[in-house]
């Protein structure tokens, strides 16, 4: 049996938008690790945050509070926070919770780097 792997890793910048790639399962565990990748990114003034969410199989509460507290700490520091590609999974979500209202969601990344700030 094939056991999904699970990562977070930095992506290339697209102009001011720093993005992060997850993979696998966003739950406790790696919740965890994408906190400290977003921390390390608004340490460094890249308060312009892209969640590639193209590969990833499942988000739990673990995931979503992660979404919010991307949300409040680039809000706190200028920038802010775009989450790019949900699967159904993880768009069901984001609507059940209504945080699909708070959070601009777009299909890809390019979509999400070109579009102008709100």
């Amino acid at each position: 049996m094939l056991v999904p792997v699970s990562s977070v890793r930095r992506s290339d910048d697209r102009g001011i938008w720093a993005v992060v790639v997850l993979t696998g399962e966003v739950d406790r565990g790696l919740a965890s690790r994408l906190r400290e990748v977003m921390d390390a990114l608004i340490a460094e003034d890249r308060a312009q945050i892209v969640l590639n969410l193209e590969r990833v199989s499942f988000m739990d509460s673990a995931g979503i509070g992660t979404v919010v507290y991307g949300m409040q700490r680039t809000g706190t520091h200028g920038g802010g926070l775009r989450l790019a590609g949900p699967g159904a999974q993880v768009r069901r979500l984001l609507e059940m919770t209504g945080l699909a209202e708070a959070v601009e969601v777009f299909d890809d990344v390019p979509a999400a780097c070109r579009a102008p700030r709100l």
